[in-house]
Protein backbone atom coordinates (compact mmCIF):
# COMPACT_ATOMS: atom_id res chain seq x y z
CA UNK A 1 0.00 0.00 0.00
CA UNK A 2 1.90 3.20 -1.28
CA UNK A 3 1.80 6.30 0.74
CA UNK A 4 2.47 9.82 -0.85
CA UNK A 5 3.45 12.72 1.63
CA UNK A 6 3.35 16.38 -0.03
CA UNK A 7 4.98 19.12 2.63
CA UNK A 8 3.58 22.48 1.85
CA UNK A 9 4.92 25.28 3.99
CA UNK A 10 2.89 28.23 4.25
CA UNK A 11 4.41 32.02 5.78
CA UNK A 12 1.99 33.85 6.55
CA UNK A 13 1.24 36.56 9.33
CA UNK A 14 0.38 34.06 11.43
CA UNK A 15 2.64 31.59 11.35
CA UNK A 16 3.23 28.20 9.64
CA UNK A 17 0.89 25.47 8.36
CA UNK A 18 2.11 21.66 7.46
CA UNK A 19 -0.04 18.96 6.07
CA UNK A 20 -0.16 15.52 4.65
CA UNK A 21 -2.17 14.36 2.38
CA UNK A 22 -1.95 10.53 1.87
CA UNK A 23 -2.83 9.33 -1.27
CA UNK A 24 -6.02 6.89 -1.07
CA UNK A 25 -6.62 4.30 -3.25
CA UNK A 26 -9.31 1.19 -3.61
CA UNK A 27 -8.27 -2.40 -3.99
CA UNK A 28 -10.11 -3.93 -6.74
CA UNK A 29 -10.84 -7.12 -6.33
CA UNK A 30 -11.74 -9.61 -9.11
CA UNK A 31 -11.58 -13.35 -7.43
CA UNK A 32 -15.29 -13.55 -8.77
CA UNK A 33 -14.64 -12.58 -12.49
CA UNK A 34 -13.35 -16.66 -13.66
CA UNK A 35 -16.06 -18.18 -11.80
CA UNK A 36 -18.63 -15.97 -13.50
CA UNK A 37 -17.51 -16.65 -16.80
CA UNK A 38 -17.32 -20.80 -16.24
CA UNK A 39 -20.57 -21.11 -14.51
CA UNK A 40 -21.98 -18.84 -17.14
CA UNK A 41 -23.16 -15.70 -14.44
CA UNK A 42 -23.00 -11.93 -14.58
CA UNK A 43 -19.64 -10.35 -14.06
CA UNK A 44 -19.23 -9.76 -10.16
CA UNK A 45 -18.91 -6.28 -9.77
CA UNK A 46 -15.12 -5.16 -9.76
CA UNK A 47 -15.70 -2.13 -7.00
CA UNK A 48 -17.61 -4.34 -4.99
CA UNK A 49 -15.53 -5.50 -1.48
CA UNK A 50 -17.48 -8.63 -0.15
CA UNK A 51 -17.83 -8.35 3.62
CA UNK A 52 -14.65 -9.50 4.61
CA UNK A 53 -11.73 -7.62 4.97
CA UNK A 54 -8.78 -7.97 2.76
CA UNK A 55 -7.09 -11.33 2.61
CA UNK A 56 -3.38 -12.22 4.24
CA UNK A 57 -2.21 -11.93 0.70
CA UNK A 58 -3.42 -8.07 0.43
CA UNK A 59 -1.87 -7.16 4.00
CA UNK A 60 -0.66 -3.18 3.72
CA UNK A 61 3.26 -3.00 4.33
CA UNK A 62 3.19 0.46 5.40
CA UNK A 63 3.79 1.48 8.82
CA UNK A 64 1.40 4.43 9.03
CA UNK A 65 -1.96 2.69 8.99
CA UNK A 66 -4.68 3.83 6.03
CA UNK A 67 -8.64 5.01 5.68
CA UNK A 68 -10.09 3.53 2.89
CA UNK A 69 -13.60 4.15 2.49
CA UNK A 70 -15.43 1.54 0.44
CA UNK A 71 -18.08 2.75 -1.77
CA UNK A 72 -21.80 1.56 -1.08
CA UNK A 73 -22.87 -1.43 -3.37
CA UNK A 74 -26.16 0.09 -4.23
CA UNK A 75 -24.11 3.29 -6.04
CA UNK A 76 -22.13 1.26 -8.02
CA UNK A 77 -22.84 -0.18 -11.90
CA UNK A 78 -24.50 -3.64 -11.75
CA UNK A 79 -21.82 -5.05 -14.04
CA UNK A 80 -18.18 -3.99 -15.30
CA UNK A 81 -16.65 -5.48 -18.70
CA UNK A 82 -13.60 -7.50 -18.10
CA UNK A 83 -11.10 -5.29 -19.81
CA UNK A 84 -12.85 -1.99 -18.64
CA UNK A 85 -10.72 -0.04 -16.47
CA UNK A 86 -12.21 0.51 -12.73
CA UNK A 87 -15.27 2.34 -12.65
CA UNK A 88 -14.44 6.44 -11.07
CA UNK A 89 -14.44 5.25 -7.30
CA UNK A 90 -17.87 7.61 -5.50
CA UNK A 91 -17.64 8.48 -2.19
CA UNK A 92 -19.33 6.92 0.63
CA UNK A 93 -22.22 8.03 1.85
CA UNK A 94 -20.99 8.57 5.22
CA UNK A 95 -17.92 10.94 6.75
CA UNK A 96 -14.95 8.16 6.98
CA UNK A 97 -13.51 7.65 10.51
CA UNK A 98 -9.76 8.94 10.47
CA UNK A 99 -9.04 7.07 13.77
CA UNK A 100 -11.09 4.13 13.24
CA UNK A 101 -7.80 1.68 14.82
CA UNK A 102 -6.78 4.27 16.85
CA UNK A 103 -10.01 4.64 18.31
CA UNK A 104 -9.94 1.42 19.44
CA UNK A 105 -12.88 -0.12 21.74
CA UNK A 106 -14.61 3.70 21.67
CA UNK A 107 -18.15 3.52 20.17
CA UNK A 108 -19.50 5.94 17.32
CA UNK A 109 -20.64 8.82 18.38
CA UNK A 110 -23.59 10.95 17.99
CA UNK A 111 -27.01 9.37 16.69
CA UNK A 112 -27.17 6.21 15.10
CA UNK A 113 -26.79 6.83 11.64
CA UNK A 114 -29.25 5.06 9.59
CA UNK A 115 -28.21 6.78 6.14
CA UNK A 116 -25.13 4.07 6.28
CA UNK A 117 -27.74 1.11 6.26
CA UNK A 118 -28.33 2.13 2.62
CA UNK A 119 -24.88 0.11 1.81
CA UNK A 120 -26.29 -2.80 2.90
CA UNK A 121 -29.33 -2.89 0.63
CA UNK A 122 -29.53 -3.48 -2.99
CA UNK A 123 -31.23 0.25 -4.48
CA UNK A 124 -34.55 -0.93 -5.18
CA UNK A 125 -34.80 -2.23 -1.32
CA UNK A 126 -33.99 1.25 0.39
CA UNK A 127 -37.14 2.20 1.17
CA UNK A 128 -37.33 -0.44 3.64
CA UNK A 129 -35.75 1.35 5.75
CA UNK A 130 -38.54 3.76 6.37
CA UNK A 131 -39.11 1.35 8.68
CA UNK A 132 -36.39 2.18 10.95
CA UNK A 133 -38.07 3.26 13.78
CA UNK A 134 -39.84 -0.26 14.17
CA UNK A 135 -36.43 -1.69 14.39
CA UNK A 136 -33.80 -1.69 17.73
CA UNK A 137 -30.39 -0.10 16.93
CA UNK A 138 -26.82 -1.99 18.10
CA UNK A 139 -23.79 -0.26 17.83
CA UNK A 140 -20.82 -2.12 18.53
CA UNK A 141 -17.17 -1.81 18.50
CA UNK A 142 -15.31 -4.62 19.29
CA UNK A 143 -11.53 -6.22 19.25
CA UNK A 144 -11.40 -10.02 18.49
CA UNK A 145 -8.77 -11.81 19.31
CA UNK A 146 -8.81 -15.66 17.30
CA UNK A 147 -5.58 -16.52 19.71
CA UNK A 148 -6.85 -16.59 23.36
CA UNK A 149 -10.57 -17.06 21.10
CA UNK A 150 -12.05 -13.77 22.80
CA UNK A 151 -13.93 -10.76 21.82
CA UNK A 152 -13.93 -7.68 24.42
CA UNK A 153 -16.42 -5.06 23.46
CA UNK A 154 -18.61 -2.41 23.90
CA UNK A 155 -22.08 -2.12 22.96
CA UNK A 156 -25.06 0.54 22.41
CA UNK A 157 -28.47 -0.94 22.21
CA UNK A 158 -31.03 1.93 21.82
CA UNK A 159 -34.23 0.00 22.93
CA UNK A 160 -38.22 1.26 22.28
CA UNK A 161 -40.70 -0.31 23.81
CA UNK A 162 -43.06 -2.00 21.14
CA UNK A 163 -45.29 -3.47 23.65
CA UNK A 164 -48.33 -3.26 24.80
CA UNK A 165 -47.39 -2.74 28.22
CA UNK A 166 -45.09 -0.49 30.01
CA UNK A 167 -41.53 -2.67 31.27
CA UNK A 168 -40.00 -2.58 34.44
CA UNK A 169 -37.10 -5.05 33.42
CA UNK A 170 -35.50 -5.68 29.97
CA UNK A 171 -33.71 -9.32 29.29
CA UNK A 172 -30.68 -10.23 26.90
CA UNK A 173 -29.76 -13.46 25.80
CA UNK A 174 -26.43 -14.14 26.64
CA UNK A 175 -26.34 -17.28 24.36
CA UNK A 176 -22.54 -18.32 24.51
CA UNK A 177 -23.09 -19.26 28.56
CA UNK A 178 -25.89 -22.26 27.17
CA UNK A 179 -24.50 -25.32 27.62
CA UNK A 180 -24.50 -25.90 23.97
CA UNK A 181 -22.11 -23.11 23.39
CA UNK A 182 -19.46 -24.50 25.67
CA UNK A 183 -17.92 -20.80 26.24
CA UNK A 184 -19.32 -17.49 27.76
CA UNK A 185 -19.76 -14.70 28.16
CA UNK A 186 -19.82 -11.56 30.70
CA UNK A 187 -21.16 -8.36 30.88
CA UNK A 188 -20.34 -5.60 33.04
CA UNK A 189 -20.86 -1.38 33.30
CA UNK A 190 -24.93 -1.66 32.22
CA UNK A 191 -25.97 1.77 31.89
CA UNK A 192 -29.95 3.05 31.03
CA UNK A 193 -29.38 6.32 30.14
CA UNK A 194 -26.48 7.29 31.62
CA UNK A 195 -27.50 5.71 34.96
CA UNK A 196 -26.21 2.64 36.65
CA UNK A 197 -28.09 -0.36 37.06
CA UNK A 198 -28.52 -3.43 38.78
CA UNK A 199 -28.57 -7.19 36.57
CA UNK A 200 -29.36 -10.27 37.35
CA UNK A 201 -29.71 -13.49 36.21
CA UNK A 202 -33.00 -15.35 34.82
CA UNK A 203 -33.23 -18.75 36.46
CA UNK A 204 -29.98 -19.65 34.03
CA UNK A 205 -27.30 -17.91 33.17
CA UNK A 206 -27.70 -17.10 29.62
CA UNK A 207 -30.61 -15.12 30.47
CA UNK A 208 -29.38 -11.73 31.58
CA UNK A 209 -32.43 -9.17 33.49
CA UNK A 210 -31.41 -5.65 33.28
CA UNK A 211 -33.62 -3.53 35.61
CA UNK A 212 -34.97 -0.42 34.26
CA UNK A 213 -34.63 2.75 36.88
CA UNK A 214 -38.49 3.70 35.75
CA UNK A 215 -41.18 2.25 34.27
CA UNK A 216 -40.65 2.19 30.18
CA UNK A 217 -43.96 3.30 28.81
CA UNK A 218 -44.83 1.68 25.29
CA UNK A 219 -43.37 3.87 22.50
CA UNK A 220 -40.39 5.41 24.68
CA UNK A 221 -37.05 4.59 24.11
CA UNK A 222 -33.83 4.09 26.14
CA UNK A 223 -30.55 3.71 25.69
CA UNK A 224 -28.56 0.68 27.17
CA UNK A 225 -25.03 0.50 27.23
CA UNK A 226 -22.94 -2.25 28.45
CA UNK A 227 -19.44 -3.70 28.22
CA UNK A 228 -18.90 -7.37 27.64
CA UNK A 229 -16.22 -10.19 27.12
CA UNK A 230 -16.80 -13.45 25.05
CA UNK A 231 -14.65 -16.77 25.23
CA UNK A 232 -15.26 -19.49 22.35
CA UNK A 233 -14.02 -23.07 22.33
CA UNK A 234 -11.55 -24.30 20.93
CA UNK A 235 -12.14 -27.81 18.81
CA UNK A 236 -15.37 -28.34 20.55
CA UNK A 237 -17.43 -29.53 17.13
CA UNK A 238 -17.97 -33.31 18.41
CA UNK A 239 -19.34 -32.21 21.86
CA UNK A 240 -20.94 -28.34 21.31
CA UNK A 241 -22.09 -25.83 18.75
CA UNK A 242 -19.86 -25.79 16.06
CA UNK A 243 -20.62 -22.34 14.85
CA UNK A 244 -19.84 -21.26 17.81
CA UNK A 245 -15.85 -22.63 18.20
CA UNK A 246 -12.71 -22.20 16.59
CA UNK A 247 -11.63 -24.89 14.36
CA UNK A 248 -9.87 -26.33 11.15
CA UNK A 249 -9.09 -23.09 10.48
CA UNK A 250 -12.24 -21.00 10.87
CA UNK A 251 -13.11 -19.20 14.08
CA UNK A 252 -16.64 -18.48 14.41
CA UNK A 253 -18.80 -16.55 16.63
CA UNK A 254 -22.17 -16.92 16.54
CA UNK A 255 -23.89 -14.63 18.77
CA UNK A 256 -21.60 -13.74 20.34
CA UNK A 257 -22.76 -10.54 21.82
CA UNK A 258 -26.55 -9.60 24.28
CA UNK A 259 -29.35 -9.76 21.91
CA UNK A 260 -32.30 -8.14 23.53
CA UNK A 261 -35.24 -10.64 23.83
CA UNK A 262 -38.42 -10.53 22.48
CA UNK A 263 -41.12 -9.08 24.62
CA UNK A 264 -45.03 -9.62 23.83
CA UNK A 265 -47.91 -8.55 25.98
CA UNK A 266 -45.73 -7.96 28.71
CA UNK A 267 -44.50 -11.83 28.73
CA UNK A 268 -40.44 -12.16 27.93
CA UNK A 269 -39.07 -14.99 25.46
CA UNK A 270 -36.54 -16.19 28.19
CA UNK A 271 -37.43 -20.19 28.23
CA UNK A 272 -35.60 -22.58 29.02
CA UNK A 273 -33.35 -23.63 25.25
CA UNK A 274 -34.24 -27.11 23.39
CA UNK A 275 -30.97 -27.82 21.53
CA UNK A 276 -32.73 -29.65 18.62
CA UNK A 277 -32.86 -27.19 16.60
CA UNK A 278 -31.86 -23.28 16.22
CA UNK A 279 -31.22 -21.52 19.10
CA UNK A 280 -32.19 -17.51 18.45
CA UNK A 281 -34.83 -15.96 18.43
CA UNK A 282 -34.92 -12.10 17.85
CA UNK A 283 -36.73 -9.73 15.73
CA UNK A 284 -34.72 -7.43 12.94
CA UNK A 285 -32.50 -4.70 14.03
CA UNK A 286 -30.46 -2.59 12.79
CA UNK A 287 -26.34 -2.94 13.15
CA UNK A 288 -23.37 -1.10 13.15
CA UNK A 289 -20.16 -2.82 14.33
CA UNK A 290 -16.72 -2.31 13.99
CA UNK A 291 -14.33 -5.05 14.30
CA UNK A 292 -10.41 -4.99 15.52
CA UNK A 293 -8.58 -7.82 14.39
CA UNK A 294 -5.21 -9.36 13.55
CA UNK A 295 -4.41 -7.98 9.93
CA UNK A 296 -3.58 -11.80 8.85
CA UNK A 297 -7.08 -12.97 9.45
CA UNK A 298 -10.22 -12.39 6.75
CA UNK A 299 -13.13 -11.34 9.09
CA UNK A 300 -16.66 -12.62 7.28
CA UNK A 301 -19.79 -11.04 8.67
CA UNK A 302 -23.19 -9.91 8.15
CA UNK A 303 -23.90 -6.95 6.32
CA UNK A 304 -21.05 -4.71 4.15
CA UNK A 305 -17.50 -2.97 4.76
CA UNK A 306 -18.36 0.69 4.98
CA UNK A 307 -14.55 1.52 6.41
CA UNK A 308 -11.05 -0.04 6.42
CA UNK A 309 -8.19 0.81 8.36
CA UNK A 310 -4.99 -1.14 8.99
CA UNK A 311 -1.59 -1.23 9.60
CA UNK A 312 1.37 -3.91 10.01
CA UNK A 313 -0.33 -5.98 12.75
CA UNK A 314 -3.75 -4.96 13.01
CA UNK A 315 -7.17 -4.29 10.88
CA UNK A 316 -10.00 -2.37 12.09
CA UNK A 317 -13.28 -2.20 9.85
CA UNK A 318 -16.85 -0.69 10.68
CA UNK A 319 -20.10 -2.78 8.72
CA UNK A 320 -23.53 -2.47 8.60
CA UNK A 321 -26.43 -4.64 8.30
CA UNK A 322 -29.30 -3.48 7.30
CA UNK A 323 -32.43 -5.08 8.47
CA UNK A 324 -31.42 -8.32 10.04
CA UNK A 325 -32.04 -10.68 12.69
CA UNK A 326 -29.16 -11.33 13.55
CA UNK A 327 -25.26 -10.52 13.40
CA UNK A 328 -22.89 -12.78 12.64
CA UNK A 329 -19.21 -12.94 12.56
CA UNK A 330 -16.59 -15.38 11.27
CA UNK A 331 -13.14 -15.05 10.49
CA UNK A 332 -10.64 -17.20 8.50
CA UNK A 333 -7.91 -17.47 6.25
CA UNK A 334 -8.97 -19.31 3.40
CA UNK A 335 -9.69 -18.38 0.01
CA UNK A 336 -12.92 -17.57 -1.94
CA UNK A 337 -14.30 -17.20 -4.89
CA UNK A 338 -17.18 -14.61 -5.80
CA UNK A 339 -20.07 -14.52 -8.39
CA UNK A 340 -22.80 -11.96 -8.56
CA UNK A 341 -26.41 -12.70 -8.95
CA UNK A 342 -29.28 -10.29 -9.45
CA UNK A 343 -27.04 -7.32 -7.90
CA UNK A 344 -26.22 -9.75 -5.20
CA UNK A 345 -22.44 -10.95 -4.42
CA UNK A 346 -21.93 -14.35 -3.41
CA UNK A 347 -18.62 -15.26 -1.73
CA UNK A 348 -17.72 -19.11 -1.51
CA UNK A 349 -14.79 -19.46 0.97
CA UNK A 350 -13.30 -23.05 1.24
CA UNK A 351 -9.97 -25.04 2.67
CA UNK A 352 -6.92 -24.48 0.66
CA UNK A 353 -7.19 -27.21 -1.67
CA UNK A 354 -10.63 -27.39 -2.26
CA UNK A 355 -11.27 -25.28 -5.12
CA UNK A 356 -13.59 -27.72 -7.02
CA UNK A 357 -16.02 -28.14 -4.07
CA UNK A 358 -15.85 -24.07 -3.20
CA UNK A 359 -17.04 -23.76 -6.76
CA UNK A 360 -19.43 -26.30 -6.81
CA UNK A 361 -20.98 -24.38 -3.25
CA UNK A 362 -20.52 -20.78 -5.05
CA UNK A 363 -22.36 -22.18 -8.46
CA UNK A 364 -25.18 -23.67 -6.34
CA UNK A 365 -25.60 -20.77 -4.04
CA UNK A 366 -26.26 -18.44 -7.29
CA UNK A 367 -28.58 -20.86 -9.24
CA UNK A 368 -30.57 -20.81 -5.74
CA UNK A 369 -30.00 -17.19 -5.28
CA UNK A 370 -31.46 -16.98 -8.71
CA UNK A 371 -34.66 -19.42 -8.37
CA UNK A 372 -35.35 -18.05 -5.02
CA UNK A 373 -35.46 -14.82 -6.29
CA UNK A 374 -38.07 -15.30 -8.68
CA UNK A 375 -40.30 -17.26 -7.31
CA UNK A 376 -40.39 -15.81 -3.83
CA UNK A 377 -39.58 -12.14 -3.69
CA UNK A 378 -36.07 -10.76 -4.24
CA UNK A 379 -33.53 -10.95 -1.44
CA UNK A 380 -32.54 -7.31 -1.02
CA UNK A 381 -29.11 -7.29 0.20
CA UNK A 382 -25.97 -6.70 -1.13
CA UNK A 383 -24.34 -9.78 0.03
CA UNK A 384 -24.24 -13.38 0.64
CA UNK A 385 -21.47 -15.46 2.10
CA UNK A 386 -20.86 -18.91 2.71
CA UNK A 387 -18.21 -20.78 4.57
CA UNK A 388 -16.40 -24.09 4.67
CA UNK A 389 -16.09 -25.06 8.46
CA UNK A 390 -16.38 -27.83 11.30
CA UNK A 391 -20.07 -28.47 12.09
CA UNK A 392 -19.36 -32.55 12.83
CA UNK A 393 -23.03 -32.96 14.61
CA UNK A 394 -24.94 -30.83 11.66
CA UNK A 395 -24.49 -30.42 8.06
CA UNK A 396 -24.90 -26.61 7.77
CA UNK A 397 -25.87 -23.89 10.00
CA UNK A 398 -27.69 -20.24 8.65
CA UNK A 399 -27.04 -16.70 9.63
CA UNK A 400 -28.24 -13.28 8.10
CA UNK A 401 -26.08 -13.04 5.18
CA UNK A 402 -23.94 -15.71 6.14
CA UNK A 403 -24.13 -19.40 5.70
CA UNK A 404 -21.82 -22.36 6.85
CA UNK A 405 -21.31 -25.40 5.61
CA UNK A 406 -20.00 -28.89 7.24
CA UNK A 407 -16.27 -29.55 5.91
CA UNK A 408 -16.92 -33.43 5.57
CA UNK A 409 -19.66 -32.30 2.59
CA UNK A 410 -16.96 -30.66 0.45
CA UNK A 411 -15.25 -34.03 -0.04
CA UNK A 412 -17.63 -35.42 -2.99
CA UNK A 413 -20.66 -35.79 -0.82
CA UNK A 414 -24.17 -35.95 -2.82
CA UNK A 415 -25.86 -33.67 0.12
CA UNK A 416 -23.33 -30.66 -0.20
CA UNK A 417 -25.79 -29.08 -3.10
CA UNK A 418 -29.13 -30.32 -1.07
CA UNK A 419 -27.24 -28.38 2.17
CA UNK A 420 -26.27 -25.20 -0.08
CA UNK A 421 -29.73 -25.04 -1.32
CA UNK A 422 -31.88 -25.41 2.27
CA UNK A 423 -29.54 -22.88 4.12
CA UNK A 424 -29.71 -20.33 0.73
CA UNK A 425 -33.34 -20.50 1.17
CA UNK A 426 -33.69 -20.11 4.82
CA UNK A 427 -31.95 -16.48 4.06
CA UNK A 428 -35.97 -16.04 2.77
CA UNK A 429 -37.67 -18.49 5.85
CA UNK A 430 -36.07 -17.02 9.13
CA UNK A 431 -34.38 -14.26 8.28
CA UNK A 432 -36.30 -12.12 6.48
CA UNK A 433 -39.54 -13.60 7.29
CA UNK A 434 -39.21 -15.18 10.76
CA UNK A 435 -40.81 -17.22 13.14
CA UNK A 436 -40.34 -18.54 16.91
CA UNK A 437 -37.52 -21.03 15.65
CA UNK A 438 -37.99 -22.93 19.60
CA UNK A 439 -41.91 -23.29 19.60
CA UNK A 440 -42.88 -23.28 15.23
CA UNK A 441 -39.73 -24.94 13.73
CA UNK A 442 -41.92 -26.32 11.19
CA UNK A 443 -42.40 -22.96 9.61
CA UNK A 444 -38.90 -21.38 8.81
CA UNK A 445 -37.43 -25.49 8.21
CA UNK A 446 -40.49 -26.60 6.24
CA UNK A 447 -40.72 -24.13 3.89
CA UNK A 448 -36.96 -24.01 3.16
CA UNK A 449 -36.45 -27.72 2.89
CA UNK A 450 -39.45 -27.47 0.42
CA UNK A 451 -37.54 -24.98 -1.41
CA UNK A 452 -35.30 -27.78 -2.09
CA UNK A 453 -38.11 -29.36 -4.30
CA UNK A 454 -38.69 -25.44 -6.06
CA UNK A 455 -35.07 -25.93 -6.73
CA UNK A 456 -35.15 -29.22 -7.67
CA UNK A 457 -38.20 -28.20 -10.33
CA UNK A 458 -36.33 -25.47 -12.20
CA UNK A 459 -32.59 -27.08 -12.05
CA UNK A 460 -33.44 -30.50 -12.73
CA UNK A 461 -37.57 -30.27 -13.80
CA UNK A 462 -40.16 -32.56 -12.72
CA UNK A 463 -38.18 -35.83 -12.10
CA UNK A 464 -35.66 -34.49 -9.93
CA UNK A 465 -38.52 -32.89 -8.17
CA UNK A 466 -40.29 -36.10 -8.08
CA UNK A 467 -37.14 -37.67 -6.55
CA UNK A 468 -36.80 -34.93 -3.76
CA UNK A 469 -40.03 -35.01 -3.12
CA UNK A 470 -39.89 -38.85 -2.19
CA UNK A 471 -37.57 -38.92 0.33
CA UNK A 472 -39.73 -36.60 1.98
CA UNK A 473 -42.82 -39.25 1.72
CA UNK A 474 -40.11 -42.24 2.92
CA UNK A 475 -38.79 -40.11 6.09
CA UNK A 476 -42.46 -39.51 7.73
CA UNK A 477 -43.66 -42.57 6.31
CA UNK A 478 -41.55 -44.44 7.84
CA UNK A 479 -41.51 -42.56 11.02
CA UNK A 480 -45.77 -42.58 10.99
CA UNK A 481 -45.92 -46.50 10.74
CA UNK A 482 -43.15 -46.62 13.80
CA UNK A 483 -45.84 -45.15 15.77
CA UNK A 484 -43.74 -41.32 15.86
CA UNK A 485 -46.49 -38.82 14.54
CA UNK A 486 -47.28 -35.85 16.27
CA UNK A 487 -48.47 -32.57 15.80
CA UNK A 488 -46.14 -29.86 13.80
CA UNK A 489 -47.15 -26.67 15.66
CA UNK A 490 -45.60 -27.86 19.69
CA UNK A 491 -42.36 -26.65 20.97
CA UNK A 492 -38.97 -28.52 19.89
CA UNK A 493 -38.47 -30.22 23.30
CA UNK A 494 -41.77 -31.93 22.76
CA UNK A 495 -40.28 -33.67 20.22
CA UNK A 496 -39.10 -37.28 20.95
CA UNK A 497 -36.85 -39.22 18.53
CA UNK A 498 -38.89 -37.58 15.94
CA UNK A 499 -38.31 -33.93 15.27
CA UNK A 500 -36.30 -34.52 11.84
CA UNK A 501 -38.77 -36.47 10.40
CA UNK A 502 -41.48 -34.30 11.36
CA UNK A 503 -40.22 -31.18 11.23
CA UNK A 504 -37.85 -31.67 8.07
CA UNK A 505 -40.66 -33.79 6.39
CA UNK A 506 -44.22 -33.86 7.35
CA UNK A 507 -44.06 -29.68 7.19
CA UNK A 508 -42.79 -30.33 3.26
CA UNK A 509 -45.68 -32.79 3.00
CA UNK A 510 -47.97 -30.10 4.44
CA UNK A 511 -47.07 -27.55 2.25
CA UNK A 512 -46.91 -29.90 -0.79
CA UNK A 513 -50.89 -30.93 0.37
CA UNK A 514 -51.54 -27.41 0.61
CA UNK A 515 -50.16 -26.64 -3.38
CA UNK A 516 -52.32 -29.22 -4.32
CA UNK A 517 -55.60 -28.09 -2.95
CA UNK A 518 -55.20 -24.92 -4.40
CA UNK A 519 -53.04 -24.90 -6.94
CA UNK A 520 -49.63 -23.20 -8.55
CA UNK A 521 -50.91 -19.94 -9.12
CA UNK A 522 -52.37 -19.55 -5.65
CA UNK A 523 -48.91 -21.18 -4.41
CA UNK A 524 -46.76 -18.62 -6.15
CA UNK A 525 -49.26 -15.27 -4.50
CA UNK A 526 -49.35 -17.81 -0.78
CA UNK A 527 -45.62 -17.60 -1.42
CA UNK A 528 -45.01 -14.07 -2.26
CA UNK A 529 -47.54 -12.81 0.59
CA UNK A 530 -45.46 -14.04 2.61
CA UNK A 531 -42.40 -12.18 1.51
CA UNK A 532 -44.45 -9.16 2.13
CA UNK A 533 -44.44 -9.71 5.58
CA UNK A 534 -40.51 -9.46 5.72
CA UNK A 535 -38.67 -8.24 9.07
CA UNK A 536 -41.58 -9.64 11.34
CA UNK A 537 -42.10 -12.69 13.74
CA UNK A 538 -45.09 -14.64 11.88
CA UNK A 539 -46.99 -17.54 13.55
CA UNK A 540 -48.58 -20.83 12.51
CA UNK A 541 -52.09 -18.52 12.26
CA UNK A 542 -50.18 -15.92 9.99
CA UNK A 543 -49.32 -18.55 7.59
CA UNK A 544 -52.96 -20.08 7.13
CA UNK A 545 -54.45 -16.61 6.98
CA UNK A 546 -51.78 -15.75 3.89
CA UNK A 547 -53.04 -19.11 2.24
CA UNK A 548 -56.18 -18.19 2.89
CA UNK A 549 -56.02 -14.84 1.51
CA UNK A 550 -53.81 -16.05 -1.71
CA UNK A 551 -56.67 -18.55 -2.82
CA UNK A 552 -59.76 -17.11 -1.29
CA UNK A 553 -60.55 -20.60 0.20
CA UNK A 554 -61.25 -21.87 3.77
CA UNK A 555 -57.83 -24.02 4.77
CA UNK A 556 -59.07 -25.27 8.45
CA UNK A 557 -59.59 -28.73 7.78
CA UNK A 558 -56.29 -28.89 5.72
CA UNK A 559 -54.23 -26.79 8.72
CA UNK A 560 -55.56 -28.97 11.85
CA UNK A 561 -55.07 -32.19 10.43
CA UNK A 562 -51.65 -31.69 9.33
CA UNK A 563 -50.12 -28.85 11.92
CA UNK A 564 -52.38 -29.08 14.27
CA UNK A 565 -52.66 -32.29 15.43
CA UNK A 566 -51.59 -35.86 14.16
CA UNK A 567 -54.43 -37.32 12.46
CA UNK A 568 -54.38 -39.44 9.94
CA UNK A 569 -53.74 -37.68 6.91
CA UNK A 570 -53.09 -38.95 2.78
CA UNK A 571 -49.14 -38.18 2.03
CA UNK A 572 -48.90 -36.26 -1.46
Amino acid sequence: MSIGVLVLGIITDIGRFIAEYPYMFYRILLTGLVAGILCGCSQPNAALSPTALSSPTEVATAEAATVVPITPAAELPTEVAPTALPPTPTPPTTTPTPNLLERGLALREGPFDVKAQTAALLPAFRSDLDRADEWNQYTISAEIDPISRTVTGKQQLTYTNRDTVALEQLYFHLYPNHPAFAGRLEVSNVTIDGQAVSVGYEGVEYVLQVDLPALLPSGESVVVMLDFTTQAPENASTTAYGAFNSESGVFSLASSYPIAAIVRDGVWDIQPLDSKGDFVNSETALYDVTLTAPVDWIVITTGVTVETQRDNQRQAARFVSGPQRDFMISLTQFPSVSAEVDGTRVTSYYRPGGEAAGQEVLDVGVESLRIFNQRYGQYPLVELDVVEFAATTFLGVEYPGLILIERTLYDQSPSLETTVVHEVAHQWWYSLIGNDVQTAAWIDEGLASFSQIVYQEEFYGPEGAENELQRFRTRYDQTRDAGGDAPLDQPNAAFQQNYVPLVYGKSVLFFQALREQIGEEALGVFLQGLYEQRYNVLTGDDVLVTAEMACTCELDALYTDWVTTANLVEIP
